[in-house]
């Protein structure tokens, strides 16, 4: 098992945790997510369609993909700051503040944002989150 260390973004507006297509590459899941890019069929996906699309997903597609792509645990189509998107789930261990965390993340590009993981709520259970403590400088 590879271990690496990151410094994560801990987001209780988020449902589950993501992580950077690099953080996928040290971990040996970027195959994961390159299949996952290369045999998605492409969806047009829409306020109005949105969940006529999620229902095709989850019975037909990732069904389909989980067979093709190993490591592949799930495919959720997400409505998210940036629009809908659909992403592949890799299943993961995190160590957080001596806790260890079995779950399960999203690999998305996260090489813009200033954290490479993302840790969401369902990861949260437990700890107590204090939003006047940062360790970064505001601008």
């Amino acid at each position: 098992k590879t271990f690496i260390r990151r410094k994560a973004k801990i987001d209780t507006g988020a449902r589950t945790t993501a992580i950077d297509i690099s953080v996928a590459k040290h971990l040996g899941l970027l195959p994961v997510y390159t299949n996952f890019q290369r045999l998605m069929p492409k969806l047009k996906i829409t306020k109005k369609n949105f969940q006529a699309v999620r229902e095709q997903i989850n019975h037909t597609v990732t069904p389909r993909l989980k067979k093709q792509i190993p490591g592949l645990y799930d495919i959720r189509v997400i409505p998210a700051t940036n629009g809908i998107s659909v992403r592949p789930y890799v299943q993961l261990h995190l160590h957080l503040r001596g806790k260890h965390i079995a779950t399960v993340a999203s690999i998305v590009d996260r090489k813009t944002l200033l954290y490479s993981v993302l840790v969401g709520k369902k990861d949260l259970a437990g700890f107590l989150i204090d939003p006047t403590k940062h360790d970064y400088k505001e601008a």
